[in-house]
């Protein structure tokens, strides 16, 4: 190999190192999440701040029981990074595999205590605080981490219905069944992602980009 070719070679295979060094040293990745469901105004245009920023939909107050027969409501969230599931405890199989899946996200953020997982029973009239305790034992579910939430029905529903635009799971003024649909939900109670629970791949796409959310609020610091 003559002295010329060698030198290109080396310039070439040194170009890259150089480009990696690089972002490494001065580099910063820049990750960050949709927010989902801009507000409309009554005319059905996008609403937007005095500084022209989208004004986006908000996890509406609500008031409901836990599975200890406790007052819950949306202050109890406050702070926290949380994924809801509308479900009933006599569901399908499809149902209890994201329950299933669910642990999965309680076991991998065991130490990040912001991050909730928040299941509300579309059957309050079967599900009481009882079963719910019941149902959360059976999947290890920890107080502090996964809460199970029963109450007045027309609550979960105008709560499925107008906080998380839930699809499927609300007809004609009733619940009808549970949702396959899981949403994470910011610190400031907006929408960031909507998952299919039965789909693996979806799930890792929720860990990971529960990762994403957490990651952008310590770039807030």
């Amino acid at each position: 190999m003559s002295n010329l070719k060698a030198l290109i070679l080396g310039i070439l295979l040194l170009v890259p190192i150089l480009i990696l060094g690089f972002i490494a040293i001065f580099g910063e990745h820049h990750f960050t999440l949709p927010t989902y469901y801009p507000q409309l105004d009554t005319t059905g245009q996008v609403q937007y701040t005095a500084q022209g920023d989208t004004v986006f939909h908000e996890i509406p107050d609500f008031s409901l029981l836990s599975k200890e027969g406790n007052i819950f409501t949306e202050a109890e969230l406050e702070g926290a990074v949380y994924v809801t599931h509308f479900f009933t405890t006599d569901c399908p199989p499809a149902c209890r595999k994201i329950s299933s899946q669910l642990v999965r996200i309680q076991e991998t953020f065991e130490n990040k205590p912001e991050v909730k997982i928040v299941s509300i029973t579309v059957n309050p009239e079967d599900d009481s605080v009882e079963v719910l305790q019941n149902y959360a034992a059976s999947y290890g579910a920890e107080a502090d981490k996964w809460y199970f939430l029963t109450g007045d029905k027309q609550e979960i529903f105008r709560l499925a219905k107008e906080g998380f635009f839930l699809p499927g799971a609300v007809e004609q003024q009733k619940l009808t069944n549970s949702s396959n649909h899981l949403t994470l939900v910011d610190k400031e109670g907006k929408i960031r992602g909507v998952y299919e629970g039965t789909d693996l791949k979806e799930i890792d796409r929720l860990k990971t980009e529960i990762n994403v959310l957490l990651d952008e609020y310590s770039k807030r610091k």
